[in-house]
């Protein structure tokens, strides 16, 4: 059985990431554009309540899958390894099913007791989502183990392909009926409308909930795929694999394991969820606050038609559908990374082998610095320039988002350094670390969103400041934590000081190339703002060349141990 080493998993994965958020730019840019901040607010607190409680059933199994599975390879007990994914499917099957039951119960009561549409049917249609989540996480998790990132990728692009096109068209199709209705009664959804304004904004909840049921779909197209190549394909494990070590654990021993690492890794990822639910809690009342005791500093969304009563879902929606949405692209780069090396994590661990670790360690750490740094500032330079390119149709919206993205570009850096290290952390036995990390970082983000945001001159870049020192300090325990398990010592000024040299020179070119161009050329913003990136790239690569920290070295760098 023949695993995929670091640099092509590695390889595999980020080519997963780059056709994954391009997929999702697809879907949701213009999805951005048809439910505006508002729409957006109902999109995104959707997802909000969702991802604690899918985190509590499935986020843990990915990374537990992955390290038992690379342990029992690296001991060579296929039989075992066999038997450990067939657990898994009955184990988490049955929890992600109970956890699905209980959020449409619980949105119905919810409904029942008159909570409105809006909140609870988006709700209502993402909730099987957990169960067709918890099939992937088992096999993706399992295949990631093995060293072999390929089914990762495919449904992972699987998912992303059909959520474009089916939540998407699902979207369009409701703002349709909802157009046909005013025409032929004035009618929509039960709402009297006297024009397209107010049948759009009645059409807003089923519109949101449309798109949340397409990603729901979506998810159970890629669970089938999954199982249906698994099973004809194989897992590279053969017959007389399988009899060089028949012995295998019990049902209950297995299942013992699981459920106690993934709780492990679930609780962490329940407490990172919950810091991102107070966002949902906070920015709309702080906002609201904000609002009464000074309208003044308002005044421009306002007189862009922004309704003050809802000026809090819509600022929501601002920060969280465009301005995380740009700013989340980085830290899910280098996410991948974390994914690829745990095989080798894994493997170095399970045999006592501190200086393979070591090394493996440091690969991830030093190209997860050379994706992050650049990336992070250049979003931070060209905030407004990249939310006009996506959002030209919500000016309303941009004005509100481009304050907080730059910010949230600083965040980017320090939270997409830190992310790949979570994984790592979780699977190799310091989850308990990682969850005081996570909450020391969320108990301080919620203190300044209480704070900041509720300042009128501050307002909603409130929140990003909140995420900027959540995430540093989120990145400087996380670094602290990962370097503690080595046997040789990793200098993180080493890894970091030259892409950070490099990352400024590419800030400052693509600002200045920006700048210039709007002056001397008529071009449009799309293409001034492509060019301005453009720049920044080739100086980056070039100050990477001249700092001998090339593409090319990096490469050798991963290869520089042969499996």
């Amino acid at each position: 059985m023949k695993q995929q080493g670091f640099i092509k998993g590695s390889a595999i994965l980020l080519a997963m990431v780059i056709i994954t958020k391009a997929l999702g730019l697809i879907y949701k840019v213009p999805l951005a554009n048809i439910l505006g901040g508002t729409g957006m607010g109902y999109f995104s607190a959707a997802f909000s309540v969702f991802t604690p409680l899918f985190s509590i059933a499935a986020a843990g199994i990915p990374s537990a899958m992955s390290r038992l599975a690379a342990e029992n390879a690296a001991l060579g007990r296929y039989a075992n390894l066999r038997k450990q994914k067939r657990t898994a499917h009955i184990c988490f099957g049955l929890l992600s099913l109970a956890v699905c039951g209980a959020m449409i119960a619980g949105a119905a009561a919810a409904s029942y007791w008159g909570s409105s549409l809006s909140g609870t049917l988006p709700l209502i249609c993402i909730a099987p989502s957990v169960v067709f989540c918890s099939i992937m996480n088992v096999e993706r998790g399992y295949y990631e183990g093995l060293g072999n990132m390929t089914p990762t990728a495919v449904s992972e692009i699987t998912e992303s392909l059909f959520k474009m096109l089916l939540g998407l068209g699902l979207a369009i199709g409701v703002e349709k009926y909802a157009a046909d209705c005013l025409r032929s009664s004035g009618v929509v959804f039960g709402i009297a409308c006297k024009n397209a304004a107010q049948a759009h904004e009645a059409a807003l909840p089923y519109i949101a909930a449309a798109a949340v049921l397409g990603s729901t779909l979506a998810s159970g197209i890629a669970a089938a795929g999954l199982l249906t190549a698994s099973k004809l394909k194989g897992d590279g494990v053969s017959e007389k694999m399988l009899r060089s070590d028949p012995v295998t654990d019990s049902f209950g021993r297995h299942a013992k394991g699981l459920i106690r690492l993934s709780f492990k890794i679930a609780l962490a990822a329940v407490i990172m969820t919950l810091t991102g639910m107070v966002d949902m809690l906070t920015i709309p009342r702080c906002i609201s606050a904000a609002y009464k005791a000074d309208p003044a500093g308002f005044k421009d969304l306002t007189a862009m038609g922004v309704k003050p009563e809802k000026l809090g879902d819509f600022m929501y929606g601002c920060y969280e559908g465009m301005a995380m949405l740009i700013m989340g692209l980085v830290p899910t780069l280098t996410a991948m990374l974390g994914k690829s090396a745990l095989s080798l994590l894994c493997d170095a661990a399970a045999k006592g082998n501190k200086p393979a670790f070591t090394l493996a360690l440091e690969r991830m750490l030093k190209v997860s610095a050379v994706i992050a740094v650049p990336s992070g500032l250049g979003i931070c330079v060209l905030s407004r320039q990249i939310l006009e390119v996506q959002f030209s149709s919500r000016p309303a919206e941009v004005a509100a988002a481009t304050a907080a993205l730059s910010i949230l570009g600083l965040a980017a850096v320090f939270f997409a350094a830190a992310l790949p290290c979570f994984t790592v952390i979780q699977t190799l036995g310091r989850g308990r670390r990682l969850v005081a990390i996570i909450a020391v970082s969320g108990a301080v983000k919620l203190a300044l969103n209480l704070l900041l945001i509720r300042m009128p001159h501050i307002g909603l870049s409130g929140a990003a400041w909140s995420e900027l020192v959540s995430s540093a300090l989120t990145c400087i325990l996380t670094l602290r934590e990962v370097t503690s398990m080595c046997s040789g010592r990793i200098s993180i000024m080493s890894i970091f000081v030259k892409p950070l040299y490099c990352g400024l020179l590419c800030a400052v070119s693509a600002r200045l190339c920006n700048d210039l161009m709007g002056r001397m050329t008529p071009m449009g913003n799309t293409m001034t703002t492509a060019c301005a990136i453009c720049s920044g790239g080739i100086m980056y690569f070039i100050s990477l060349y001249l700092l001998c920290e090339t593409p090319k070295n990096l490469i050798n760098c991963a290869f520089c141990e042969k499996k």
